[in-house]
């Protein structure tokens, strides 16, 4: 399939983003081995597992690039959705490690039974009715318009996720620290702007209705610039390397 400009620039902003979540993620795993605590490991999973459901547009860019081939339908929404349930169950743990240890059992339980039954339900519709879970546009390789069932799921996902963080966030807010409240924002400021970006794109195919509009591909853009900078945000919500504390504490 000839890309077309849209396209470069859908796919190389998927790819990006990508890249920069993969490194961001083994980063705070690294951590694990300097402080050997658990939590950099779930948390450092758990952003590479929310990033996945753009790990199929970034393979399919590259494909196209090499081979002028995209990823098979069965693949893409196989290694966009298959992970999203076991990214929430880890960062719960990770979210309940800190914050409510008490209640992480049940949390866990709940979390584990309703990610199964979504696992069944997406299995059965990819083998008997595939549109169901989404279509992916022909001229436009990188445009994909969910189905109802996903577009719930993920967007319950995402606003778990946002009201855990913040919950979490705010805590590191309060503190007398100054730089563990600069941590808290970053870390705030990443949960809002990932939801706001995650959320419009899911609903991008239903806002738009013809596939090919320019202005689809723009706002497609625009959703992945925000991602990358929430992605930027969490590491420095966690991490808050040498070179980014000294963009936010200069006077």
């Amino acid at each position: 399939m000839a890309l077309e400009l849209v396209d470069y620039l859908q796919g190389s902003f998927s790819l990006i983003f990508v890249i920069i979540s993969l490194i961001i993620g083994f980063s705070i795993l690294s951590k694990y081995f300097k402080y050997k605590s658990r939590l950099y490991i779930l948390v450092g999973l758990s952003w590479i597992g929310i990033a996945t459901p753009w790990f199929p547009d970034s393979i399919s860019f590259i494909m196209n690039i090499l081979f002028q081939e995209s990823l098979a339908i069965e693949w893409y929404f196989i290694i966009g959705n298959v992970t999203m349930p076991v990214a929430l169950l880890v960062w719960l743990i990770a979210y309940t490690d800190m914050i409510n240890k008490k209640k992480q059992k049940l949390i866990v339980i709940l979390t584990v039974f309703v990610s199964i039954i979504f696992e069944i339900i997406f299995f059965y519709l990819l083998i008997t009715d595939i549109d169901q879970i989404g279509i992916i546009n022909e001229l436009r390789p990188f445009t994909v318009e969910f189905g109802i069932f996903i577009t719930i799921f993920l967007i319950l996902v995402i606003l778990i996720m946002l009201v855990t963080g913040i919950i979490f966030a705010q805590k590191s807010v309060k503190s007398e620290d100054r730089d563990v409240r600069l941590k808290g924002k970053l870390l705030r400021a990443a949960f809002i702007t990932f939801t706001i970006a995650a959320v419009l794109d899911s609903l991008l195919g239903i806002i738009f209705e013809v596939p090919t509009d320019p202005l689809l591909a723009i706002m497609v853009v625009i959703t992945r610039i925000l991602l990358i900078i929430s992605a930027l945000e969490f590491y420095g919500g966690f991490i808050l390397p040498s070179w980014m504390h000294a963009i936010f504490t200069k006077k």
